[in-house]
């Protein structure tokens, strides 16, 4: 089981350059389970950003308790897509990436 919830994604643009941000809260059921976000091996063609949430067991022995996390993906360069997918065990969740420039 795993929940992703408060998703959000960024472009940010500071200084001239854009870095591509996705964050948000995962729960888990123990505290030994690591939410990553990652692009996917195969990369499709559909007009929006695609990550996959992997859990990873950190081999801790831990109480089977349910847990929030915090995920952060990022990656130089921004996108030019406006939605990004989440993706994980079969189920999938879209957010709207939205823009976020500084002004020097």
């Amino acid at each position: 089981m795993a929940i992703i919830t408060n998703l959000v994604a960024v472009n940010d643009i500071a200084h001239g350059k854009q870095v591509f941000r996705v964050h948000g809260t995962v729960t888990v059921t123990t505290p030994a389970i690591e939410p990553l976000l990652v692009e996917p091996k195969l990369r499709h063609r559909g007009g929006w950003e695609v990550l996959e949430l992997q859990l990873q067991d950190s081999g801790a022995i831990a109480p089977q308790v349910v847990t929030e996390k915090t995920v952060v993906f990022e990656r130089a360069g921004g996108t030019g897509w406006k939605t990004v997918e989440v993706i994980h065990a079969g189920d999938s969740q879209r957010c709207e990436i939205r823009t976020i420039e500084a002004i020097d």
